[in-house]
């Protein structure tokens, strides 16, 4: 089943509507913070600028897993399309909920794999099959492999250049798809320095043009948390380069 009385209690008070949480792109500093699942606290014995690339994955992987906390927020498409959800980050799991109809996407951040279930209404949870990694969930920017973001575990990831993104320094990281699942066979990841956070991901199909793009917009703090608020997702036209579509994300406020 769905799991917790706590999530459905959650999804009666907030009164959802149906609709997608975009991915999660948080921006939070690892220091001072305490293991409990995923991979361990990094410990490179080394300065920022000394990292290598697959030490740079994996701080931002292990900053997916510091949390517990629950929000609300907003997904807007153009003018008038506008959508709640309920985001639940765990240090084991992050869970996207909408509901007409109910539906639970459970990313498990426990294991070596990010791996992505879904579920509807009285229904077990199911592993999200490979043919739907691709998949627009519920006609939005984004994706299932967006969610369960495979691609900070692809291998062989390389550092090609160091960058500024909304006044932060950035690790750019390029990872290639190692299994040809998906839409994506490359990416390049832009993470913040100073936080082991992802700000800025571009993901690029066989041929080697961009089809998919978000960017971290603005971040604020809830309570003694720090975290993104708002970021756009946008599908991009391969072919010419155009945007096809953008969708906007953000967090309203911390669920007591």
């Amino acid at each position: 089943m769905f799991g917790t009385s706590r999530i459905y209690s959650l999804v009666a008070v907030m009164n959802f509507r149906p609709f997608l949480m975009s991915l999660i792109l948080v921006c939070s500093a690892v220091s001072g913070r305490s293991e409990e699942a995923g991979d361990s606290p990094p410990n490179f014995n080394k300065s920022i600028e000394q990292l290598n690339a697959d030490e740079v994955m994996r701080l931002v992987r292990y900053s997916y897993t510091l949390y517990d906390q629950d929000f609300t927020g907003v997904l807007r498409m153009g003018l008038m399309k506008k959508v709640p959800f309920l985001m639940s980050l765990k240090p084991e799991s992050i869970r996207f909920i909408f509901d007409q109809p109910a539906h639970l996407i459970y990313l498990d951040t426990g294991n070596s794999g990010f791996s992505l279930f879904e579920g509807t209404e009285g229904e077990e949870l199911k592993p999200v099959p490979s043919s739907k990694f691709a998949a627009q969930i519920r006609g939005t920017d984004v994706t299932y492999d967006d969610l369960s973001m495979r691609f900070l575990y692809w291998p062989h990831a390389k550092i090609v250049k160091l960058d500024r993104v909304k006044q932060r320094d950035c690790w750019v990281v390029r990872v290639r798809n190692p299994d040809g699942l998906g839409a994506y066979a490359t990416a390049d990841i832009w993470i913040d320095k100073g936080s082991g956070g992802m700000l800025k991901m571009i993901g690029y199909n066989n041929s080697g043009r961009p089809v998919r793009r978000f960017e971290v917009l603005h971040g604020k703090k809830f309570g003694d948390i720090w975290m993104v608020d708002e970021m756009r997702i946008e599908t991009i036209e391969p072919g010419s380069g155009r945007i096809k579509s953008s969708t906007r994300m953000q967090i309203k406020s911390v669920v007591e």
